[in-house]
Protein backbone atom coordinates (compact mmCIF):
# COMPACT_ATOMS: atom_id res chain seq x y z
CA UNK A 1 0.00 0.00 0.00
CA UNK A 2 1.17 3.20 -0.72
CA UNK A 3 0.62 6.11 1.52
CA UNK A 4 0.45 10.10 0.77
CA UNK A 5 3.97 10.80 1.66
CA UNK A 6 5.41 8.09 -0.32
CA UNK A 7 7.02 11.14 -2.91
CA UNK A 8 8.59 12.41 0.28
CA UNK A 9 12.08 10.64 0.04
CA UNK A 10 12.66 11.04 -4.02
CA UNK A 11 11.86 15.12 -3.68
CA UNK A 12 14.27 15.46 -0.40
CA UNK A 13 16.78 13.89 -2.92
CA UNK A 14 15.64 16.27 -5.78
CA UNK A 15 15.95 19.31 -3.32
CA UNK A 16 19.43 18.95 -1.91
CA UNK A 17 20.88 17.80 -5.14
CA UNK A 18 19.71 21.32 -6.12
CA UNK A 19 22.60 22.45 -3.74
CA UNK A 20 25.48 23.81 -4.15
CA UNK A 21 27.78 24.07 -1.10
CA UNK A 22 31.11 26.11 -1.78
CA UNK A 23 33.94 27.99 0.03
CA UNK A 24 32.71 30.89 1.82
CA UNK A 25 34.95 34.41 1.95
CA UNK A 26 35.87 34.11 5.43
CA UNK A 27 34.66 37.85 5.61
CA UNK A 28 31.56 38.19 5.05
CA UNK A 29 30.75 33.94 6.15
CA UNK A 30 32.33 32.70 9.12
CA UNK A 31 30.93 29.58 8.71
CA UNK A 32 32.58 28.98 5.88
CA UNK A 33 30.06 27.75 3.36
CA UNK A 34 28.19 29.44 1.07
CA UNK A 35 24.83 27.28 -0.52
CA UNK A 36 23.88 28.46 -4.08
CA UNK A 37 20.66 26.48 -5.96
CA UNK A 38 22.42 25.03 -9.60
CA UNK A 39 19.51 25.80 -11.44
CA UNK A 40 16.84 28.58 -11.74
CA UNK A 41 14.36 28.21 -9.00
CA UNK A 42 11.26 29.31 -11.12
CA UNK A 43 10.80 26.96 -13.66
CA UNK A 44 11.00 24.60 -11.00
CA UNK A 45 7.07 23.09 -9.25
CA UNK A 46 6.03 25.23 -6.54
CA UNK A 47 6.63 22.52 -4.21
CA UNK A 48 9.82 22.41 -4.76
CA UNK A 49 11.05 26.02 -4.78
CA UNK A 50 9.72 26.12 -1.01
CA UNK A 51 11.64 23.12 -0.03
CA UNK A 52 15.29 24.23 -1.55
CA UNK A 53 14.51 27.35 0.49
CA UNK A 54 13.55 25.46 3.61
CA UNK A 55 16.84 23.49 2.67
CA UNK A 56 18.99 26.54 2.81
CA UNK A 57 17.50 27.57 5.85
CA UNK A 58 17.93 23.96 7.96
CA UNK A 59 21.49 24.43 6.47
CA UNK A 60 22.24 27.42 8.33
CA UNK A 61 21.03 26.31 11.35
CA UNK A 62 23.39 23.25 10.97
CA UNK A 63 26.15 25.91 10.25
CA UNK A 64 25.15 27.53 13.48
CA UNK A 65 24.57 24.72 15.76
CA UNK A 66 21.66 26.20 16.97
CA UNK A 67 20.45 24.92 20.40
CA UNK A 68 17.09 25.60 19.86
CA UNK A 69 16.65 24.31 16.64
CA UNK A 70 16.17 20.52 15.91
CA UNK A 71 19.61 20.19 14.57
CA UNK A 72 20.84 16.60 15.27
CA UNK A 73 25.30 16.31 16.16
CA UNK A 74 25.61 13.84 12.92
CA UNK A 75 24.06 16.61 10.81
CA UNK A 76 26.82 19.43 12.44
CA UNK A 77 30.04 17.00 12.48
CA UNK A 78 28.87 16.49 8.68
CA UNK A 79 29.48 19.23 7.44
CA UNK A 80 32.54 20.33 9.52
CA UNK A 81 33.86 17.45 7.78
CA UNK A 82 32.93 18.46 4.22
CA UNK A 83 34.15 22.16 5.26
CA UNK A 84 37.60 20.59 6.38
CA UNK A 85 38.02 18.26 3.26
CA UNK A 86 36.75 21.53 0.78
CA UNK A 87 39.82 23.57 2.94
CA UNK A 88 42.23 21.14 2.26
CA UNK A 89 41.54 20.89 -1.08
CA UNK A 90 44.17 22.98 -3.57
CA UNK A 91 42.58 26.16 -4.39
CA UNK A 92 41.29 26.15 -8.46
CA UNK A 93 41.24 21.92 -8.27
CA UNK A 94 38.21 19.89 -8.94
CA UNK A 95 36.83 17.96 -6.07
CA UNK A 96 38.26 15.03 -4.84
CA UNK A 97 36.48 11.69 -4.89
CA UNK A 98 37.42 12.38 -0.65
CA UNK A 99 36.05 15.41 -0.97
CA UNK A 100 32.55 14.23 -2.81
CA UNK A 101 32.32 11.54 -0.36
CA UNK A 102 32.05 13.78 2.41
CA UNK A 103 29.75 16.09 0.06
CA UNK A 104 27.48 13.03 -0.24
CA UNK A 105 26.94 12.19 3.50
CA UNK A 106 26.72 15.83 4.29
CA UNK A 107 23.91 15.85 1.72
CA UNK A 108 22.30 12.59 3.23
CA UNK A 109 21.93 14.18 6.76
CA UNK A 110 20.73 17.11 5.55
CA UNK A 111 17.52 15.16 3.75
CA UNK A 112 16.88 13.23 6.49
CA UNK A 113 17.36 16.87 9.26
CA UNK A 114 14.46 17.89 6.56
CA UNK A 115 12.52 15.24 6.71
CA UNK A 116 12.71 15.46 10.53
CA UNK A 117 11.80 19.27 10.80
CA UNK A 118 8.67 18.99 8.11
CA UNK A 119 7.13 14.74 9.06
CA UNK A 120 4.43 15.86 11.27
CA UNK A 121 2.59 17.96 8.11
CA UNK A 122 5.03 18.29 5.01
CA UNK A 123 3.66 21.44 3.21
CA UNK A 124 2.31 23.62 6.04
CA UNK A 125 6.10 22.72 7.82
CA UNK A 126 8.04 23.57 4.07
CA UNK A 127 6.34 26.78 4.32
CA UNK A 128 6.96 27.80 7.84
CA UNK A 129 10.51 27.18 6.89
CA UNK A 130 11.08 28.78 3.72
CA UNK A 131 9.39 31.62 4.89
CA UNK A 132 12.30 32.35 7.32
CA UNK A 133 14.33 32.90 4.26
CA UNK A 134 14.66 36.09 2.86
Amino acid sequence: MTTADDHWPATLQRVVALLHFKLADPKANPQGLTVEVRQDLTILPALIQTAVKAAIELDQWVAAESKEAPVNREAIVARKQFLRALIAEPPGSTRSPFTMGYDAAYRLRLEKLIWAAIADHPRRRLEELAAARP
